[in-house]
């Protein structure tokens, strides 16, 4: 009697484990909706209603998914991880007032500790806006694609890293706010590439970087910044821009220290369509601006 107790007694425990294992268990996709509700398991069939809460729920390297328009709210990311909000119109929106939409701090400094923001609106609109649309604190990797983020006080996005880090942004929009981009670097340079980058009504910089940045860019355009459109502030920052333009900004290119290198760029309708340290390719366009300077030439090397 006692042993047949004591093997129903185990087999309700092991029972028990099994059930609390997979009430616990993490997906490698999860999912959230606009009529979800965060105490779902977050399948496609049960999904979520906020990225906050589907992010628990998301294995480490998983991938959040938007089945439909919404407002998914803000994010700290604390693991490697992918939100897609989907295509077109079923773009998943963060609203973020007061705040910050999303923030990058992953401190377990492995090089796995990548995150990628793709096909997301990111929107500060409220009667106090929001402070940074995406804030990159510390991880290995960030790469933001087909991203709009728009009205907010401080930066678009904003790196401030104590470690060398990557950053890749394609097809990016950013507009009505402080800083476009901003990249200060305490130790370790942050690097990447940029490609077709839109920066527009920025009441400070489009691209300010600030120390310790390495970036190639291409197809960047930058409008009606009051200050610079691209600005460099120390010797660790080294820019090359390509098939670019920078108009209506206060300067076009402005490198007040660091090496910012041009090549088949426009300046228009600037106050000042560069600094005279920024270096040339060659087959640059000026035109429009209220004082015009010549950049130092040999900037690169054309085989």
């Amino acid at each position: 009697m006692i042993t047949s107790r004591l093997i129903k007694f185990l087999s309700t425990a092991a029972l028990v484990v099994g059930f609390t294992t997979i009430a616990h268990a993490q997906a490698t996709r999860t999912w959230v909706s606009g009529v979800g509700d965060d105490v779902n398991p977050c399948s496609r069939t049960a999904p979520c209603k906020t990225f906050a809460g589907a992010i628990s729920k998301t294995a480490t390297g998983g991938e959040i998914s938007v089945l439909d328009p919404g407002g998914y709210g803000t994010l700290t990311v604390t693991k490697a991880i992918t939100v897609d909000g989907g295509s077109g119109a079923g773009w998943g929106s963060s609203l973020f007032s007061s705040v910050n939409g999303f923030i990058i701090n992953i401190t377990t400094n492995l090089a796995t500790d990548k995150v990628i923001l793709r096909n997301l609106s990111i929107n500060g609109a409220g009667t106090t806006l929001g402070v940074d649309g995406i804030r990159f604190l510390d991880g290995a990797s960030l790469t933001v694609e087909n991203v709009r983020i728009f009205n907010f006080s401080g930066d678009g996005i904003e790196v401030n890293q104590s470690q060398a880090s990557n950053m890749f942004l394609k097809n990016v929009k950013i507009t009505h706010g402080a800083v476009g981009i901003k990249v200060a670097s305490s130790s370790g340079a942050c690097a990447g590439s940029m490609v077709d980058v839109h920066i527009d009504g920025m009441s400070s910089h489009g691209f300010q970087a600030v120390s310790n940045s390495t970036f190639a860019i291409r197809d960047m355009f930058t409008a009606r910044c009051q200050g610079s459109g691209v600005r460099s502030e120390a010797a660790s920052v080294n820019l090359a821009i390509l098939d670019s333009i920078s108009s209506g900004n206060n300067f076009g290119f402005e490198a007040t220290a660091g090496t910012v290198r041009i090549g088949n760029c426009g300046m228009f309708y600037n106050n000042t369509n560069l600094s005279t340290i920024v270096q040339t390719g060659g087959n640059n366009r000026s035109g429009g601006n209220s004082t015009t300077n010549v950049p130092a030439p040999n900037g690169m090397t054309i085989n």
